[in-house]
This record gives C-alpha cells, sequence and structure tokens, in this order.
C-alpha cells in the first residue's frame, strides 16, 4: 500500500502503527490575489529576512502576492487564511510594492496551503523542502514533502522502492520502472504562442473570431488540448461565449473539465480548473449554470 495523502500522511501511519513515530511537519503558507492597478510584467522578489522571501508575481492578468511561513500544528482540512496573513502579506509587499496597488478592495481571493516538511527542530521557514520516504510495520510505504519540481523523481523513486517490496505489490504485469522513458512530455505539450495563434486564425465559429485574451488563456492552460475545446465551441456557439464578461474563459471548458477533467460539482470548475473564483467571479448565477451543464452529463 502505498500512503501519499500530504499533510495527512503520518495520520495514516498511526493507522497503521499507533506508535509510529511523527516524520513530517507542516509549514502554513497563505497568498493573496489582486487586480491590478497598471500593467505589471515582471516577477518581483523582496528579502524579508535571512530566509524569507516575499514574492509579487504577474498571474493570470492579476497580482499574487505571499508567502507567509509559519508552522502549523492544527487540522489539515481546517487550514485558511486569516486577518494575520492578510496584513503580514501586505505589510511586507509595501517594502517594494507602491501603496495604491495594495488597497484592501482590490484583493478578489485569499488562499492557504500546508508545505509537508522533514520533521525536525527550528523554524520552518529554516527547514529543507526534502522527500520523506517511510516503510511501516504493517509494509505500507509513505511519502511526503518534495517540491513541484522534482515530482517526477519523487515519484520514479517511490515505483522502484515498490518493485522492491516483497509480494511485489505493484503486480506481475507491471512494466518495470528502469523501463520507462526518464523523459515524457506531459499532454498537450505546445508552444502557447504558435497555439494562440492558430487559435486566433481559426476562429471559435465560422464567420467569426476568438478573442484574444481567450485564445491566449486557452493556450496557456492546455497547450495542443485547446484545440478539442475550440472544436466544441466551433460546433455548439453558445459553448463560445465567455462564463464571465470580464473573465477569458469560455463555456467549452466547463463542459471539457466535465468529460475530461472529472469535474463534479462548481467548485471543481470555478476554483480548481478555471479561474472564475480567483477573480472574484463566480456569482450566483454563473454557479447556477455550470451546475446545470455538470447536470447533463
Amino acid at each position: 500500500m502505498l500512503n501519499a495523502t500530504g499533510p495527512w500522511v503520518d495520520h495514516l501511519r498511526r493507522m497503521e502503527d499507533p506508535n509510529a513515530a511523527p516524520s513530517i511537519r507542516l509549514s502554513k503558507g497563505a497568498h493573496l490575489v489582486l487586480k491590478r492597478t497598471s500593467p505589471w510584467k515582471a516577477a518581483l522578489a523582496t528579502p524579508i529576512d535571512k530566509y524569507r522571501i516575499t514574492f509579487a508575481l504577474p498571474w493570470e492578468d492579476m497580482l499574487l502576492l505571499g508567502t507567509t511561513d509559519e508552522e502549523y500544528e492544527g487540522d489539515p482540512a481546517d487550514v485558511s487564511v486569516n486577518e494575520k496573513d492578510i496584513a503580514q502579506i501586505l505589510d511586507e509587499a509595501a517594502f517594494s510594492v507602491r501603496d495604491q496597488q495594495l488597497q484592501r478592495d482590490l484583493v478578489t481571493y485569499a488562499f492557504a496551503g500546508l508545505r509537508v516538511l522533514p520533521g525536525g527542530p527550528g523554524d520552518t521557514a529554516k527547514a529543507k523542502r526534502e522527500t520523506v520516504v517511510t516503510e511501516g510495520k504493517g509494509g505500507m510505504l509513505s511519502v511526503a514533502g518534495g517540491k513541484w519540481t522534482t515530482f517526477r523523481h519523487i515519484g520514479r523513486t517511490v515505483m522502484q522502492k515498490l518493485e522492491a517490496l516483497p509480494g511485489h505489490p505493484l503486480g506481475d504485469d507491471f512494466e518495470p520502472i528502469s523501463s520507462l522513458p526518464k523523459k515524457l512530455p506531459l499532454p498537450g505539450v505546445a508552444n502557447p504562442r504558435a497555439v494562440a495563434h492558430r487559435l486566433l486564425v481559426d476562429g471559435p465559429a465560422p464567420g467569426s473570431r476568438m478573442a484574444a485574451d481567450t485564445a491566449k488563456h486557452l493556450a496557456t492552460h492546455y497547450g495542443s488540448l485547446a484545440f478539442d475545446i475550440a472544436r466544441m465551441a466551433n460546433e455548439n456557439p453558445e459553448l463560445a461565449e465567455r462564463v464571465h464578461p470580464d473573465a477569458p474563459e469560455i463555456w467549452a471548458q466547463v463542459v471539457w473539465a466535465r468529460d475530461h477533467e472529472w469535474a463534479e460539482t462548481p467548485d471543481d470548475v470555478l476554483r480548481r480548473r478555471t479561474t472564475l473564483t480567483i477573480r472574484g467571479l463566480a456569482t450566483d448565477e454563473v454557479r447556477a449554470k455550470v451546475q446545470e451543464l455538470l447536470d447533463r452529463k
């Protein structure tokens, strides 16, 4: 059995062995998303102390600020952004960002997550972002930590360890990890500019032209898979309409999320697979229509 449950990894380890010692600790990181007051193209990093940096990043035509770094000992399911986090992020950003860009009414979204760090003493800001792999008394392999940039290395390491366990838990028909290619492109990998150009040339429907911001959005989020979404919009003009006038997403993306990305709820679509929620545009009307499309499956 493989335990890859992130911040809950030790919870499962204690289900296997109530005496299992902690293998990880948690660090909370919060971010804010703000509307821009002026054009913003460059990423800005500002040192706060010897270990921490605060960022101001252009993201989805908005501004992303953060992050915090403090030890978290509560239930992972309860992690959220509080007033202290908001004040800290805005105060630290003020070292480098103009005041008019940091007004509270520009904040459209706030979110927090948990970093899974190796167990040990000291400030979480100083802890290394390493992967923790442990094997329990019952044979459960647990993996936690690491970074997004190393996810393939982590996956390969875990698969190699699973292969070596008694009884070969992956099964005799499983292809050895050593025989798999070390470089395998993700689905839809393509040059975003080339994809956006073709979307603009082809258009979403006969005699019409896709908006430039929608073409750019589809190209950067889906790569060459954007052509399949555009094809749906071409076949059904209603799906070529914007989900909200102030966002680049079109209704074809909702259908794509439903049919190809396992979306089951409005939050799956609006918060996890499009940018509507982070833009503050997930209105009741939008949610109702998204639910209607999801129900058609």
